[in-house]
């Protein structure tokens, strides 16, 4: 059975349950090089005694007609469950949804797996292959089919790939570990695009798997919901583009799915001018005091010679930092509740604003409150079990978000937080970082096992309508990114991973709208001091090319007397003083830069009025080093800006094409501007 779009054929075949090809009629690749092993749909069931059941289909029955392909299975692994999967062709676009019907009375579908596109390679070898994958705010894998297979990535925490069978199989669940849920799979002629677009934003596993012993890569996406008898299911669409671009057409697809569900005028007016934070966890940890309440006005005074006005606030509840959660009041050794607030009312009497750290996910197992109310606010796993997870010393429970136990109590916590000690804004640790779960406890008020996400949504949405009650210029913080959650937020820690450095431009590029916060601090798990001082200049590099709040450490990392101290200066200044630019600007990644010196990076941006702006990084100073861009309009006038902030304007035309130098200065900004 065949359909066609403007840019491919693709055949289903019968046998396999999948296809067979999907050939790029641009560029004559068929993506389909090796037979897929399993079926485009499949299902998991959970029966009486709480065992997961693999349910494949059988006894298909195809029509196509009209460009569409409509396959009708009847069983499901010998179980009465039926399901209609539908496939159509439209422009350069595969559009996949099922319905699924469950007439079991033993088995409740649990998972949905669709559509499982495997036995893909793009061309001859795999050497120039990327893989764009959304954990956290994006990583940017070359040649994932020799990646995946890596001791590295074998060991990536959360996010690392597992052997099963003769598969390399990487999964991680949206919306949270997965900030998105689209990949796509790109080399120098080809690209593959694989989205699952449902607005209902269920739990989903995003899925990415390389073959053991033949080159291929495989796509899916894994949809948690559960369908009991007599029920029916519609998954929503899955959506698959073949072209010959890069990643950045992947990243327009799936925002003009997703963009009509999101809101992007959410962001204080006092915010857009912000470029830094200072970051303090330096109160209390693991019983080991640094400072006080009664700190707050000199610790806040310190940040503030470095013109950082804004004030993040952590380690300040009972016990400390990742301790006792969710008792966040503040912590008797460190001073008294009102002491607390007087800090913080300094700060607002001195032109300054803060933020308190709240995690919105955990519960110590070792709170008097754990046995009463920790475990009825605990996720449960399809076998009863709570998930249990360790920081540090200290072991929690992960706590359900979709029900109202929970929900209720981390709005008024947040709520409280804000009123009694007079914090401007909440950051909600782990909620666009961690992984989301389905939750099985019939218990909670949830209305399925998969709404997780949703229950966050319903978090964000009440806590952030009662802040802007209070006080219109409040805001919320999160720790990364989630596209969902980024209507409610303003700022989106994407920290620095210890084994993999991410790729942060693709968030970037999808929402340029929704700020970052980068961490620009020295690596403090980084022992040598060489490889800590590259990781710096990277990461202060990195930040700024993206427009992002600079995350500093003024009272803890950044120590005077220091090269790390002395730069931080300089770098700070710099970010402060492009600032009115990025707030009004679009960041536009690599547009117009076509080639740049080794080690060195730049981004490009259009401003409100139309200019164009290069930022550019030579972060470890090499010498004659250049960007040359190939710019769509002639320029009029170029303002040049170094780290020192020496202005240099080139009044005469220039060339469409041209070659900017960058000598041997770590930042440079160039304002481009155009006749009339």
């Amino acid at each position: 059975m065949i359909i066609k779009g403007k840019s491919y054929i693709a055949e289903f075949d019968k046998e396999i349950n999948n296809f067979s090809c999907i050939n790029n009629t641009v560029t004559g690749s068929d993506y389909i090089k090796s037979t897929p092993q399993v079926p485009l749909l499949s299902l998991t069931g959970i029966n009486k005694a709480d065992e997961k059941i693999n349910l494949m289909p059988e006894e298909a029955v195809i029509k196509n007609e009209e460009n569409t392909i409509v396959i009708q299975y009847n069983r499901f692994s010998g179980f009465s469950i039926s399901a209609e999967l539908t496939i159509i062709g439209k422009d350069e676009k595969i559009i996949i949804y099922a319905i699924i019907k469950n007439n079991e009375t033993d088995i409740d579908v649990v998972e949905v797996l669709c559509p499982n596109i495997s036995g893909v390679f793009l061309s001859d070898d795999s050497e120039d292959d990327y893989l764009i994958y959304p954990h956290h705010a994006g990583e940017k894998i070359l040649n994932p089919i020799r990646k995946f297979a890596g001791e590295k990535m074998q060991n990536y925490n959360r996010s690392a790939t597992k052997l099963v069978g003769n598969v390399f199989i990487r999964e991680i669940n949206y919306c949270g570990l997965a900030s998105m849920s689209w990949m796509y799979y790109y080399d120098n002629n080809n690209g593959l695009y694989i989205g699952s677009h449902d607005e209902r934003f269920p739990v989903t596993g995003v899925i990415a798997e390389a073959g053991k012993d033949k080159p291929y890569m495989g796509f899916n996406f894994r949809k948690h919901y559960r369908i009991t008898c007599g029920q029916t299911y519609t998954t929503g669409n899955y959506v698959i583009a073949i072209t010959e671009k890069d990643w950045h057409y992947g990243a327009q697809i799936y925002r003009s799915y997703i963009e009509p569900y999101l809101n992007f005028d959410h962001t204080p007016e006092f915010l857009k001018s912000e470029y830094s934070l200072n970051q303090c966890y330096n109160f209390k940890r693991r019983d080991s005091i640094e400072h006080y309440f009664k700190d707050i006005p000199d610790m806040y005074e310190s940040g503030k010679k470095w013109g950082i006005r804004h004030m993040f606030i952590a380690s300040w509840n009972r016990t400390g930092f990742d301790s006792f959660y969710p008792e966040y009041y503040p912590d008797m050794e460190l001073g008294s509740a009102m002491e607390f607030r007087r800090g913080l009312e300094y700060i607002k009497k001195h032109d300054g604003f803060t933020t308190l750290y709240i995690n919105a996910r955990i519960f110590d197992e070792k709170s008097d409150f754990h046995k009463t109310v920790g475990e009825k606010m605990a996720l449960r796993q399809y076998d009863g079990s709570m998930i249990e997870e360790t920081y540090g010393p200290e072991h929690f429970t992960v706590n359900c978000p979709s029900d109202q136990l929970w929900r209720d109590y981390l709005i008024d916590t947040a709520e409280f937080a804000v009123k009694a000690y007079g914090a401007d804004g909440i950051y909600l640790d782990q909620l666009a970082s961690a992984e989301p779960f389905p939750c099985y406890n019939l218990e909670h008020s949830h209305d399925n096992i998969g709404d997780f996400n949703n229950g966050y949504l319903y978090i964000l949405k009440e806590l952030f309508h009662r802040l802007k009650e209070y006080n219109p210029d409040a805001y919320l913080m999160t720790e990364n990114c989630g596209d969902i959650y980024g209507s409610y937020v303003w700022g989106n820690l994407t920290w620095n991973g210890e084994d993999y450095d991410e790729f942060f431009n693709i968030f970037k590029y999808t929402f340029p709208e929704f700020v970052q916060v980068n961490m620009v601090n020295p690596r403090g798990w980084v022992q040598d001091i060489e490889e800590k001082r590259e990781w710096f200049y990277h990461d202060m590099q990195r930040a700024i090319l993206l427009g992002s709040i600079l995350w500093m450490g003024v009272t803890t990392h950044l120590k005077e007397g220091t090269e790390f101290n002395d730069y931080s200066k300089i770098a700070l200044e710099f970010r402060r003083n492009i600032q009115p630019f990025v707030k009004e600007a679009v960041f536009l990644d690599n547009k117009y830069i076509s080639e740049i010196t080794d080690e060195c990076n730049a981004t490009s941006w259009e401003l409100a009025d139309g200019r164009i702006m290069i930022l550019c990084g030579n972060e470890k100073k090499r010498n004659k080093s250049e960007v040359k861009l190939v710019l769509d309009r002639t320029p009029a006038t170029i303002q040049i800006y170094n780290t020192k902030l020496e202005k240099q304007t080139i009044d005469k035309k220039q060339n469409r094409n041209m070659m900017l130098d960058i000598g041997n200065e770590r930042l440079w900004c160039f304002i481009i501007d155009f006749p009339n």
